[in-house]
């Protein structure tokens, strides 16, 4: 098969006769007609039939045309998109990331440094595992997540299997958030022990992390393991914090997010 013979076939079914057909494509009416037969013959069935008033679609040729048709779109859309009148030269960044209260201004950083030029930026919000997987295959340049003392040995191991690399950017303590309903708001800081006393709220949670913390015997991490909600945007968490006594702990780079409450270190 040849994508003109898929064009001629097309074109015939536009037009609804080899003549008409063989005539705007500038072609003879035998080298048409073979062109379809050819086709009719590599795929063993039967596109067309005849009849008085010209040539109709078989079930076979109707479902042939739909298969026809995107092959020929695929690959004009190949060509609008990397043909050499088109081969523009465009940066691309994709980036898949936790919420965090810094990505937004970085971005909007590059694009501001870049408006002249030709950018794209693809930016995922989600999950430390979804992150770990959209890297390791390639649908993400990089990725940003947060990693604990607790887990940053197992973590590590488990990128390497995967042939990833981590690098620290930065380093922040555990801030726990409140809103005006819980009992430790007016508190400077809030000790671990106290804080495993109260609904707990998690962001950005991945599944094996759930099972990990449904079932961590050790505790002493100011959670309360048996009382949470998993959430996977800041609104949920800032909904929560505004109606329940809920706590969120989360590291500095997600206070800007929940600035209209209440944020205090978390004493050990």
């Amino acid at each position: 098969m040849r994508l003109n013979q898929l064009e001629y076939f097309i074109k015939v079914v536009e037009c609804g006769s080899i003549t008409k057909a063989a005539q705007e494509l500038y072609l003879s009416q035998p080298s048409l007609t073979k062109a379809i037969s050819s086709l009719e013959t590599e795929y063993d069935l039967k596109l067309f039939s005849r009849t008085a008033r010209g040539l109709n679609l078989t079930p076979e040729g109707r479902d042939f045309l739909e298969y026809a048709k995107g092959v020929i779109d695929s690959t004009q859309a190949l060509e609008n998109t990397f043909g050499k009148q088109n081969n523009l030269s465009i940066q691309r960044l994709a980036v898949a990331s936790q919420q965090f209260d810094f990505i937004y201004d970085i971005l909007l950083m590059l694009y501001k440094e870049n408006r002249e030029k030709l950018l794209q930026i693809d930016l995922k919000e989600n999950d430390r595992g979804e992150i770990v997987e959209m890297v390791a295959e390639c649908k993400a340049d990089i990725g940003i997540l947060v990693v604990s003392e607790k887990d940053s040995r197992n973590f590590r191991s488990e990128l390497q299997s995967r042939n990833l690399e981590m690098y620290t950017l930065d380093y922040s303590s555990v801030y726990v958030n409140m809103g005006k309903k819980s009992c430790l708001y007016d508190r400077e800081a809030v000790d671990v022990e106290e804080a495993e006393k109260y609904l707990h709220l998690s962001l950005d949670t991945d599944q094996s992390m759930r099972r990990e913390l449904r079932y961590r015997k050790d505790r002493g991490d100011g959670i309360n393991h048996e009382h949470m909600v998993f959430c996977n945007t800041v609104g949920i968490c800032r909904r929560f914090l505004e109606e329940t006594e809920a706590l969120l702990l989360t590291p500095k780079w997600v206070l800007g997010f929940l600035r209209v409450r209440r944020s205090v270190p978390c004493r050990s």
